[in-house]
């Protein structure tokens, strides 16, 4: 739910078309992979393996499977990213006009990568380029190499990453990393001056809140589009909303709620109602949550995030008519133009917006920040005008993770195919 195109500038107008939203990105992975047993396994490992299914193989037609390719290539290299290396989260390379650092042939028209990320060691730029093939081969990475290395695409220090997924025999990612640090300071493979221990979070540094609020807007869309009666506000325990990401490691890590203890005791007490009001609300850490209309997924997001989503949400609706006056609607204007016409004049009102929330970066880390730290101290009914129901059992058929500010669940119903 994070990689890609975002489409949170139009989900202001229509945001029940969120839960739509995921329901696409999520449903091919859902529909074509499985996972099975391995015989003999190196320590360490799950034990299973990730495999594509015998209608994707068989049965799927090749538009199909070239959709899919594209959904795991792009969710794959997000992993890859950062889950295994580290960085924050990426934007998509064409809402990013005003890049630091960009070179002159920066642009749209040039061809850009897949993703860009910030990453909190040098140099912090990295363009991402994601490939999914049911057979990856030398001819499809050459081919994403030769994006990430054009003349003049950038003018700064920065690491390129290589990432393509292959769907058969089993799924499988090769990662190739190259730093490229061109009139800058050395980069990850040599010593960095003044290097941080770990990286800033989100209710220390206003870039990195940033960043974490336009990666959960469509968790915000999504939760604003459920019914109040089907939305449900679950605690968890002190141990998740105090986690620190250890230095070195992913900066999506999420604690399973079953093993801990602490959402155990939570729960627990906030059996009783009256006295569970009673604590203060920086001692009370709980999500709004709610299911996901035709997934199998369950979503959430802390006091402070959803108010920090809220008020970037109205901060780019209230760009957006602007944005829209740069460019009216293409199809009442030129109900002809060819579908790579309409693309081109779609990326154009993007960059427009994007120039313009560029050019109001500070205000709107300004509010984020301000509403961040509203949420913090505000209650459930504050935020949202009623009183969501407080859910204090943890179900027996949701498999629950959170971390400081967002919350996932899954059906655990979804694994028991896999392990027939």
């Amino acid at each position: 739910m994070t990689y890609g195109r975002d489409p949170y500038i139009w989900l202001a107008a229509v945001p029940g078309l969120a839960t739509a939203e995921i329901i696409a990105r999520r449903s091919p992975l859902a529909a074509y992979l499985y996972r099975t047993r391995i015989g003999n396994h190196p320590d360490g490992s799950t034990g299973y393996q990730l495999e594509s299914n015998v209608v994707y193989q068989a049965g799927t037609e090749k538009t199909a499977r070239a959709l899919f390719a594209y959904r795991i290539g792009m969710t794959m290299a997000e992993w890859a990213c950062r889950g295994l290396m580290g960085l924050g989260s990426t934007v998509h390379a064409e809402a990013l006009p005003k890049l630091p650092g960009r070179g002159p042939l920066w642009s749209p028209k040039n061809g850009l990568p897949d993703l860009v990320g910030f990453h909190w060691r040098s140099p912090r730029t990295w363009l991402i380029e994601a490939k999914g093939a049911r057979r990856m081969g030398k001819p499809q990475l050459a081919k994403g190499a030769s994006q990430l290395s054009v003349n003049g695409l950038m003018a700064g220090p920065h690491l390129r990453v290589l990432c393509g997924t292959s769907i058969e025999h089993r799924i499988f990612v090769t990662v190739d990393v190259d730093v490229d640090v061109s009139g800058g300071k050395p980069g990850p493979t040599g010593p960095d001056p003044d290097p941080p221990n770990r990286r800033p979070r989100p209710d220390e540094d206003d870039a990195e809140l940033e960043a974490l609020a336009r990666s959960r807007m469509l968790t915000y869309y999504a939760l604003q589009a459920i019914p109040q009666a089907l939305l449900s506000v679950r605690p968890v325990g002190l141990a998740v909303a105090n986690f620190e990401i250890p230095p070195g490691q992913a900066t999506d890590l999420v604690v399973p709620l079953e093993r801990d203890e602490s959402t155990r005791t939570e729960r627990e007490r906030a059996r009783d109602p009256s006295t569970y009001a009673q604590r203060p609300l920086s001692a009370r850490p709980d999500m709004l949550t709610g299911e996901v209309p035709g997934t199998d997924l369950t979503v959430g997001m802390s006091r402070r995030l959803f108010a920090a989503c809220r008020s970037l949400a109205a901060e780019q609706d209230r760009l957006l008519p602007a944005a829209q006056a740069d460019s009216p609607e293409l199809w009442d204007t030129v109900p002809e133009l060819m579908e790579e016409e309409v693309e081109e004049r779609i990326r154009e009102r993007r960059a427009s917006f994007a120039e313009r929330e560029y050019e109001e970066r500070d205000r709107l880390r300004a509010t984020t920040r301000q509403a961040y730290e509203r949420g913090r101290e505000s209650s459930w009914p504050q935020l949202l005008g009623f009183e969501p129901r407080l859910d204090t059992d943890s179900p027996a058929d949701l498999l629950e993770s959170a971390n400081s500010d967002t919350y996932l669940a899954i059906d655990s119903n979804s694994f028991k195919v896999a392990d027939r």
